[in-house]
């Protein structure tokens, strides 16, 4: 679906003229719609680690604590998926991003070690011990861009700002979104479509991408793995 189809779809529901364009119009509903459809949007990013996302970042390590701003390793970076960082070139893992009273603790406490840790502070990614130049480090993360502009299957916008542009998200998702959105904005009972919203949010959420598998028995042991969810199916 289109921003357009999407805003006609939500009009449908609400029960008002459905709009042949959106982002040319000067009519306060339709720019209401389209405001809705971005704040929709931005909403499901933060809420879930959508798998259509997630993404692989890649960085070279400097010989510094401030490996640069994360923007610069990855220019849609939203979010990390948190415990995906890995040394290649050293094998071992990168824990975090860790809190800023764990990163003072360590920082007071451990001068080297073995154990690699990383923070985010002020966009910028640090790590602890400081890293020999040259490594390979990579890691996953959640893309903050959610809207494709160019009509082909990949997100490379945080927004629409043409009515022919469209969303890797679940489409009904957004639709449900906007159609709730906008009755509150307009000061009318929203509170059912917000639940049926809300209900389709943990439906999707929960059939969402890979699972954590759980291992019961010992190595020597025959193998029974249950798929445990993973995610926040609140909103």
């Amino acid at each position: 679906m289109t921003l357009l189809t999407i805003c006609q779809d939500a009009a449908k529901i609400i029960g008002i003229t459905a709009p042949n364009a959106v982002t040319a119009s000067t009519d306060t509903s339709v720019i209401q719609l389209e405001a809705c459809a971005n704040q929709e949007g931005r909403a499901q990013v933060q809420r879930y680690k959508w798998e259509v996302l997630i993404k692989e970042g890649s960085h070279t390590t400097l010989a510094a604590e401030s490996q640069g701003t994360m923007v610069s390793i990855a220019s849609d970076f939203g979010r990390f998926s948190n415990n995906t960082m890995w040394n290649r070139t050293t094998d071992r893992t990168y824990y975090g991003p860790i809190t800023g009273s764990e990163w003072q603790r360590i920082l007071a406490v451990v001068s080297g070690g073995i154990t690699n840790y990383f923070r985010i502070r002020g966009g910028l990614l640090l790590m602890h011990p400081t890293p020999t130049a040259g490594q390979s480090v990579k890691f996953e993360y959640i893309s903050k861009n959610w809207v494709d502009t160019s009509g082909g299957s990949t997100a490379n916008a945080d927004k629409f700002s043409g009515d022919s542009q469209t969303t890797v998200l679940e489409e009904e998702l957004v639709v449900l979104g906007v159609v709730w959105r906008f009755l509150k904005i307009k000061g009318l009972p929203f509170q059912q479509q917000f639940m049926e919203y809300q209900a389709r949010v943990e439906e999707y959420s929960g059939h969402d991408g890979a699972k954590p598998i759980l291992r019961m028995g010992g190595p020597s042991r025959a193998i029974l793995a249950l798929n445990e969810p993973e995610g926040n199916y609140g909103l």
